[in-house]
């Protein structure tokens, strides 16, 4: 078991990718606090993870709010004597997804920037900080960092905010596995593409935005939507011994769609 006695929080993970690996991470071993907005998913995660004969419990927080962040931190100390493991998965797409040949995207608000990037980027920072100041007291951990293959190589024609903002957590995965290598914490992220969620099946249903994940499928080598088995997998391993010298690393999943 890769994750053996390891507590494990994760936010956004009550559904998609994180509910995914929320009950993969326990399946190896961890004790897992899920962590979403939403209650009665997570307490469905909750409550597959303890069918299957696993430790999980859930805690409702807004990533945005710090002091929901500290709640959560405090929740995993409380609830399984600290934090090893942090994910920052929490995520949302921008209202303003296509561009406007009447202007540079005029379709985005103030109120739209400023969600991507306290959702990803400021969630990111002061979440992870937070799991530092656990992970300092168990000898070291593991962070990592849902970013995306749009970070990496920004889809033509669709609006900045969310690139911009998973392009911050890059530049923070990196400043902070220096940072913090001395003290036995490593930090990571992963950059998926087209994975088959519930965010890209409402792209996909809506004949407005279709043609972005259609678009984006034609860019991967592999031909296909990716599946949340495929990134699940990715992640289990970056938080575990296994990659205990990996730190700094960005790893796409992306069936080969930055390296074109």
């Amino acid at each position: 078991m890769q994750l053996k006695d390891k507590v494990a929080v994760i936010t956004g993970s009550a559904a998609g990718i994180g509910r995914r690996a929320a009950v993969r991470f326990a399946s190896e071993g961890a004790r897992v606090v899920v962590s979403d907005l939403d209650d009665a998913a997570g307490a469905d995660t909750v409550a597959e993870i303890r069918s299957n004969g696993h430790e999980a419990a859930y805690c409702h927080s807004d990533v945005m709010k710090i002091a929901d962040l500290e709640a959560l931190m405090d929740f995993a100390t409380a609830t399984y004597g600290g934090v090893d493991i942090f994910w920052h998965n929490a995520g949302t797409t921008s209202a303003a997804i296509n561009s406007d040949r009447s202007g540079y995207h005029p379709g985005i608000t103030e109120a739209d920037w400023d969600q991507q990037m306290n959702v990803h980027l400021k969630a990111g920072f002061f979440g992870a900080r937070l799991a530092v100041d656990q992970m300092m007291k168990r000898g070291g951990g593991a962070i990592l960092f849902t970013s995306s293959a749009a970070a990496l190589k920004p889809p033509v024609g669709t609006a900045p905010t969310y690139p911009i903002a998973k392009h911050g957590l890059i530049l923070l995965t990196k400043m902070m596995a220096v940072d913090l290598a001395k003290h036995n914490i490593r930090v990571n992220a992963i950059c998926p593409a087209s994975i088959k969620t519930a965010m890209i099946e409402g792209l996909l249903a809506d004949d407005s935005t279709k043609g972005i994940v259609d678009d984006l499928v034609k860019q991967m080598p592999m031909g296909r939507i990716l599946e949340m088995d495929e990134v699940a997998a990715c992640a289990t391993f970056l938080v575990s011994q296994q990659a205990s010298a990996i730190t700094g690393t960005v790893l796409p999943i992306d069936g080969g769609r930055t390296s074109l």
